[in-house]
């Protein structure tokens, strides 16, 4: 990933440009977590510069009162966590590289985040959702199969939008997803996935424009071309919000729906870490709130003092 330069003050230009470069290498990060991490510490050089604080002279009362800032503009926890992590990372590599001898942001507190319990729907309700799509037109079949592999497979909408033709097999019902930092996995697809997708190939793909025929990837928009994040997004509003009553979802809902559906029939933690392509399990476990929330209320239905 190239990175603007410009935007980078000329003396400390050589060293962002190393970590960058460094952290794409070695930790294979995609192309948008790239971009935050110069976003952030390009911020951050642009607040010593205003100072007049060489980057490599930054104590760590520097680093506070910057947070401090951007906490006042109005950051998020989530966004302030982000900041402190990319200096944090940052100094560590300068100090591995022997630029600096120890790193001054390695006490520099990261805020408690509130994680709030994902928003999820019942199996009821995806079910009104899915159903919805009028299947007697061919962009009705299409975003069939999109909804039913996204619930199905779990799928983040980044990682949706990415499927190309090869990643299936439907007569195994595997599917290759290429999650955060192009990491792979494979993961089952369910059996009405496998039945739309294998429909929206035969009957609505090549009706999608020359521009299709072009394309290695799975779900194409009206046009024929790739579809975005946002495209995805928003036409999963329009479902949500024609339905009666509307639904409150997002693509990561369907998949914090998928996790939920899961546990609740009984899957184990490590199994649902994998599934999602979790790194650390620890982001896995907040579905287990709500799969506890489900728990008392299985419990206070069917235990004779509940």
């Amino acid at each position: 990933m190239a990175v603007d330069t410009e935007q980078v003050d000329a003396p400390v230009c050589a060293e962002l440009e190393a970590f960058l470069h460094h952290i794409q290498m070695e930790r294979g990060l995609s192309d948008n977590t790239l971009l935050s991490y110069s976003r952030d510490l390009t911020r951050f050089i642009e607040f010593l510069d205003q100072r007049g604080i060489d980057v490599l002279s930054a104590a760590l009362s520097d680093a506070q009162g910057y947070i401090a800032k951007i906490r006042e503009q109005g950051l998020k926890d989530a966004s302030i966590a982000r900041h402190i992590s990319s200096l944090r990372s940052f100094y560590n590599f300068l100090t591995l590289e022997s630029i600096l001898t120890a790193n001054p942001m390695i006490l520099l507190r990261t805020p408690r985040r509130y994680r709030p319990l994902p928003h999820t729907l019942s199996a009821d309700d995806v079910k009104r959702l899915i159903e919805s799509t009028d299947v007697t037109t061919p962009l009705g079949i299409r975003d069939r199969a999109l909804w039913e592999t996204m619930y199905g497979s779990g799928l983040r909408v980044s990682e949706a939008v990415a499927v190309e033709f090869g990643d299936m097999d439907s007569n195994e019902g595997w599917l290759l997803v290429r999650g955060k930092g192009q990491k792979e996995r494979w993961v089952p697809m369910s059996r009405q996935s496998r039945q739309w997708t294998d429909r929206y190939l035969r009957e609505v793909r090549p009706l999608l424009g020359k521009d299709a025929s072009k394309s290695r990837r799975l779900f194409l928009n009206a046009r024929g071309r790739e579809f975005t994040r946002q495209g995805v997004w928003h036409l999963l509003k329009q479902y949500a919000v024609r339905l009666s009553p509307p639904l409150d979802i997002s693509p990561h809902g369907l998949r914090h729906s998928c996790a939920t559906h899961l546990l609740e029939g009984g899957a184990d933690l490590r199994t649902v870490q994998e599934f999602l392509g979790h790194a650390d399990i620890s982001t896995t476990q907040i579905y287990t709130d709500v799969d506890r929330s489900y728990l008392k209320e299985v419990h206070r239905t069917f235990h004779p003092r509940g």
